[in-house]
This record gives structure tokens, sequence and C-alpha cells, in this order.
């Protein structure tokens, strides 16, 4: 774990000089908490549309990497804080559904993604709280629930 928090550092430092201030909050790096537990870097394509990728671990162990395309709604007509929905892919052990599912084994799913993401102006940083409804294709077929909460800073 110490591994890949110094390697995720090292990230950050080497993109920071790389992006010029008109790139300012197209990158964002962070932690998740909750499915998965780990780390997170959410890419904006334009001020609708983003990418995000995750690595962590899950409730019963085992790791999991995640990718999601996003798109931003102004739903709650506030734009600091856009709800988002997209679809992405997950690989690794999945970790929901009970142990017949995916516990112990690499798995591969899809899932949606729903949220809302609390971006202030005036600061280098966002939140988000995400819903994901997912579905387990291997090893077995089954549905699980993904719910998380992410923290991201925008060098």
């Amino acid at each position: 774990m110490k591994h890949v928090i110094v390697v995720v550092l090292a990230l950050a430092l080497a993109i920071s000089p790389a992006l010029s201030s008109s790139d300012r909050r197209k990158v964002g790096i962070g932690v998740v908490l909750g499915a998965p537990t780990g780390f997170t870097v959410k890419y904006w394509e334009s001020q609708r549309v983003a990418y995000q990728g995750s690595i962590g671990g899950m409730f019963h162990g085992g790791l999991m990497i995640a990718g999601d395309y996003l798109v931003q709604q102004n739903a709650l007509r506030n734009q600091q804080v856009p709800f988002y929905y997209g679809a992405g892919m997950f690989l690794g052990d999945a970790g929901f559904g009970g142990p017949d599912y995916s516990h112990g084994k690499l798995a591969l799913g899809v899932r949606a993604a729903f949220g809302l993401d609390y971006a202030p102006r005036e600061h280098p940083i966002d939140v988000a709280i995400e819903l994901g409804p997912s579905l387990l294709l291997t090893p077995v077929v089954g549905m699980g629930v993904q719910l998380s909460v992410s923290f991201r800073f925008y060098p």
C-alpha cells in the first residue's frame, strides 16, 4: 500500500508543472472511500464530459480497477453541484453479491454511475458522492451496488 501512495504522489508532482493555468481543473487526483476505497483520477474533456478512473480495495478484500465515462447535467440549477451520469467497466474482485459471485476471483463487470459533484470555483477541489448499480459478467452473472465518496485536488 505504501508503494501505491508513493507512485500516486509522484504522478501528481509530475503532472502539476505540466498543466498550464488554462488547463487548471482539467485533471483531478485524490482518494475514494467506499467501493472501492483507494485512489481516483478525473479528467475533464470539456465542461460537460469527464472520464474517471479508480483503483482500490473492496469490502471483502481484493483489488478493483474501474473506469467511467461521465456526462454532467445542471439538473439542480447550481453550477457548483452538477448531477452526473455515465457508464463504465471494472476488473478485479468486485466483492459484492456474496461469496458465490466473486470473492477471491477475478471479476469483470459493467456499471452505471449516478452522482453529485461539488466543485467550488474558488478552490481547486471537488467532492463527489456516487451510486453505481453494477452487473457482474464473470466468473458468474450477478448484480450489486457500489457507493462511494471521492475527494479530488486539481493541481
